[in-house]
């Protein structure tokens, strides 16, 4: 089951975040030593006023436990709210491979489609995360140009792609 998530959702949206970042920390910019005292607080409002009219969308799928999560969220600056972030993406690695992503991923992009005036929605992915570029680039985004060094984990850096989905072009064909 997939569907929106709300502030009842909270704790499992927290633990699946700490599994992602534990399992695979070269795929998120975020790190558990960033989040302050008040994030789980944080969290649960963000959940709460989560919505396509709010420009902040987070699905999570289910079987029964939250095992999926993805978002996409408008750019609130006036000359930025064009575009919008695809971010936090993550599959727990046992349900990988079964089609999960892309209806995440089909899901939010009906979702954002639905935003008015939203023109883009751009992410960024690990290089080495093979399986992700391939399903963003399946599902219309295309590369526009990849940072080096993007991430520094330890002594190792990760490299990163800057993608794009133009949603102007899909509505003009």
């Amino acid at each position: 089951m997939i569907r929106e998530l709300n502030e009842h959702d909270t704790e499992a949206f927290l633990a699946l975040k700490r599994r992602g970042l534990a399992t695979d920390a070269e795929s998120f910019v975020a790190t558990l030593e960033d989040d302050p005292p008040s994030y789980p607080e944080m969290v649960r409002e963000r959940l709460r006023h989560a919505s396509v009219q709010s420009g902040d969308i987070i699905l999570g799928a289910f079987a029964p436990a939250l095992i999926g999560i993805t978002a996409i969220t408008r750019d609130g600056r006036t000359k930025r709210q064009h575009k919008a972030d695809l971010h936090g993406m993550y599959i727990v690695p046992e349900h990988r491979g079964q089609g999960l992503g892309k209806t995440l991923l089909a899901r939010s992009m009906a979702m954002a489609r639905r935003m008015n005036g939203l023109e883009e929605i751009q992410l960024i992915v690990a290089v080495h995360n093979r399986e992700a570029v391939a399903l963003y680039e399946r599902c219309g985004f295309m590369r526009v140009w990849t940072e080096r060094r993007a991430l520094k984990c330890g002594e190792r850096y990760v490299d990163a792609h800057h993608m794009i989905l133009e949603l102007t072009n899909e509505t003009a064909s």
